[in-house]
């Protein structure tokens, strides 16, 4: 069952046997529910953990005890499994909460018994290095996505790039992942309506008016990165 876990995650799936068998030998698979919590900010992580299947979310705490989203690791989405990022193989406070969307199963590997393997197996050290820099770009394109764009950026962003996303998910939803309070939602898309750059059709559903005309106004700053994962 590990062994065929394992091999869901794309990094580990072209694995010889010999080197699939090393990792199995060190994994626990965990299975979490809806809204359970994985871990906890400040929590001490010893293990690296993977998203076999399923949905998980990360996010923060603000000063004012808000819940602030950060990405999420999914199992359809074309974004590496690793949930935890880490600079080392030594135990961590973790600096993000994890929480299931749904029913998921998650693969856990010990830090320290890890960094052993990949020692001396240079095979499944270029697969966690295929793994660890396609984390890292998702960080630098969320740090670019949540920091250098604006509100309203964000929301253009997501209107060229996810629309059926957009229209098929409940606006709350949407604001929360934008980290914008949903009135301020709601006033953007008004505003680009009333510019002409949007319409709703007879469901409600948002259009965009001309693509190129929305794109000269948010296609510049707009295709720096997608929503999702840390």
């Amino acid at each position: 069952m590990k062994r065929t876990a394992l091999r869901c995650i794309e990094a580990f799936s072209k694995l010889s046997e010999k080197s699939l068998q090393s990792l199995e030998s060190i994994t626990t698979l965990k299975h979490i529910h809806k809204d359970e919590i994985l871990y906890y900010e400040g929590e001490r992580i010893e293990h690296a953990y993977f998203l076999v299947s399923g949905h998980v979310e990360l996010y923060k705490m603000d000063k004012n005890d808000n819940e602030l989203f950060l990405c999420y690791v999914e199992e359809h989405a074309p974004h590496p499994r690793l949930i935890n990022a880490f600079d080392s193989f030594e135990a961590y406070e973790s600096f993000v909460n994890v929480r299931g969307m749904q029913t998921s199963v998650v693969a856990m590997m010990k830090l320290q018994l890890l960094a052993a393997l990949i020692y001396k197996d240079a095979e499944l050290s270029r697969a966690l290095l295929q793994e660890f820099m396609g984390k890292m770009m998702v960080l630098k394109k969320f740090i670019d996505f949540k920091e250098v764009l604006d509100s309203t950026s964000r929301v253009g962003y997501l209107l060229q790039t996810d629309l059926e996303r957009f229209n098929s998910v409940q606006r709350q939803v949407i604001a929360r992942e934008l980290n914008i309070k949903q009135e301020s939602l709601s006033r953007i898309l008004q505003k680009m309506q009333q510019q002409g750059l949007i319409g709703r059709d007879s469901h409600g559903d948002v259009y965009i008016h001309n693509e190129r005309d929305f794109a000269l106004l948010y296609g510049g700053r707009t295709h720096i990165a997608k929503r999702h994962s840390m």
